[in-house]
């Protein structure tokens, strides 16, 4: 057998060596690329090369949560610009990234030398590292389940939040309708402890066991630790950044165990599943018979050899097939009713849905709400059609019931649950809140002057803290009116000060009378002085 596309023959391929882990999710924001980083390290403290491709071809976080900036991608791969070596990262401890991974959820609208190119890097990768951690983006797209159906092992991550619970039951209950029948192992992230880690995957195992019995296994917990939150922001993997948190200890545990778990199990190859791929779309491609094709039942039977099995078609091309079918008008109406008679076994039971507590919570009576969300699921729950119906479904109830369908505690727990504990973030929602509250009020949220005796009457307030505060207030006040504050007791002493300059003013005048007097009584004496000297013999007379 040949590579597709290529030239190269089996003797050429390079041997499996790697396991491939794919880690994934059925909801954004559980850290699933925090867990493919950090899991990817602590493989690396096991002695172990690890490679970790970027799967995610809307959010590229690897790079970002390593602090790393790719100059290429696997577009420039595909495109015959830059070699595998050349777009690969390195990242600490000898880690190995591959940035970017859109051509593969492309990968039947590749050209031959793009798919050659490709099944060639995969096989390299897998050939040169012991361990190839698939970072994929969230939900149950195709591209996901590809990547999942493709990997010898898959880690789906869960927390204790209802709705990735609820993701992750979809998640698997689209990949049993696909016929994947590889566990998967549940990593339970977020979790308080180990306790609590087995309990939420107790509750998770349940229903699943119960409403679409598939094979998964608990593989291990991650505990909320505030490092994972600073690794993030500082943009350094919480086992770099803190080696002996808690976070890091888990890590580290669920290293050992996968490499435990996964030391004797068979290598298959991550390749093959596109080269099947190639295969089942050239099958299709020629047995799909031309739109124009008078009937369906007049084509004449491919010639089958007895010796061979023909490859069967998966289920997205066996529906495009019979879709084309159907609209193509070639059936008879015994055949339309023993096609729909054969695919009533594959109807979506009520049991099966997505969330049994919704189901069982609507009215029984109520089938268009029923019908409406049978039809969300069925089409893998459409982002932008539940947002629309999401927000005029609130408009409506706003304008019938006269008031918001979500109550004001409910709002603002939704809001705070948004925030991260950047400052700045609630610095901007406390403006927000007061620019509104003015607007609507016209007066300010907080009264200055209530806050600032509010301070001062506070006991937790020491006297050098109130100080400051006087202080910046006297301050502001000089600088705003070019004067210093007046208080009564400066006032008061302005007074006393005036009195006290006019007292003197007074005892000036009165110093300068009696210096006037004086001069005045000197002057009298002096003259009759003189007079006695005139009259020297006035006491001499008998």
């Amino acid at each position: 057998m040949e590579l597709a596309y290529s030239n190269i023959g089996i003797k050429g391929l390079h041997k499996p060596k790697a396991k491939v882990i794919t880690i994934t999710s059925g909801k954004g924001g559980v850290g699933k690329s925090s867990t493919a980083t950090n899991l990817a390290l602590a493989l690396m403290a096991l002695n172990k090369k690890v490679c970790v491709f970027d799967a995610d071809a809307s959010l590229a976080n690897i790079n970002i949560l390593l602090g790393i900036q790719p100059e290429f991608t696997l577009q420039h791969l595909l495109k015959g610009e830059k070699s595998l070596k050349e777009i690969i990262i390195d990242g600490p401890r000898g880690l190995k990234v591959v940035p970017g991974a859109t051509g593969i959820s492309e990968y039947t609208r590749l050209s031959q030398d793009q798919k050659a190119i490709l099944l060639a890097a995969l096989d390299k990768l897998q050939s040169e590292f012991d361990y190839l951690i698939i970072d994929t983006a969230a939900g149950i797209g195709d591209d996901v389940l590809d990547f999942i159906r493709a990997s010898q092992f898959s880690i789906i991550i869960i927390t204790p939040e209802p709705t990735s619970l609820t993701d992750s039951f979809s998640l698997l209950k689209v990949l049993k309708r696909t016929h994947h029948d590889r566990d998967a192992f549940i990593l339970v992230n977020m979790a308080m402890d180990y306790e609590n880690s087995k309990s939420i995957y107790k509750r998770f195992e349940s229903a699943v066991k119960k409403y679409i019995d598939v094979g998964i296994s608990y593989i291990g917990y991650i505990q909320a630790d505030e490092t994972m939150i600073s690794s993030v922001t500082l943009q350094c993997p919480a086992i770099l950044l803190s080696p002996d948190s808690k976070a890091t200890q888990c890590f580290n545990k669920l290293a050992l165990e996968l490499d435990k778990n996964l030391d004797e199990s068979p290598i298959d190859s991550f390749s093959d599943f596109w080269r099947k791929q190639n295969s089942i779309q050239e099958i299709v491609e020629t047995a799909l018979p031309d739109s124009t094709t008078p009937s369906f039942a007049s084509q004449p039977a491919p010639k089958v050899e007895k010796t061979k099995e023909p490859t069967p078609l998966d289920f997205q091309q066996a529906s495009e097939f019979c879709l084309k079918q159907l609209s193509a008008g070639n059936l008879t109406d015994d055949e339309k009713l023993k096609f729909l008679t054969a695919l009533d076994p594959f109807q979506i039971k009520e049991e099966e849905s997505v969330s049994t507590e919704l189901v069982e919570a609507l009215d029984s009576s109520s089938s268009s709400v029923r019908e409406f969300y049978n039809y969300l699921e069925q089409n893998s729950f459409p982002q932008e059609e539940i947002r629309d119906v999401v927000t005029t479904l609130e408009q409506v109830y706003l304008k019938k019931y006269k008031q918001d369908i979500n109550g004001l505690d409910a709002i603002m727990l939704k809001l705070f649950s948004q925030l991260t504990d950047d400052e700045d973030e609630l610095l901007y929602v406390e403006s927000k809140l007061s620019a509104r509250y003015q607007r609507q009020f016209d007066k300010p949220l907080h009264e200055p002057i209530q806050q600032i005796i509010k301070l001062i009457n506070s006991e937790s307030k020491s006297q050098h803290e109130i100080d400051e505060v006087l202080g910046s207030l006297l301050s502001a006040y000089k600088d705003r009116f070019s004067q210093p504050y007046k208080t009564k007791a400066d006032e008061e002493l302005f007074l006393a000060t005036q009195v006290i300059k006019d007292l003197k003013n007074h005892q000036k005048e009165i110093s300068s009378q009696l210096k006037d007097a004086e001069n005045s009584l000197t002057k009298q004496t002096n003259v009759l002085e003189s007079i006695k000297q005139l009259l020297p013999n006035l006491n001499d007379k008998p």
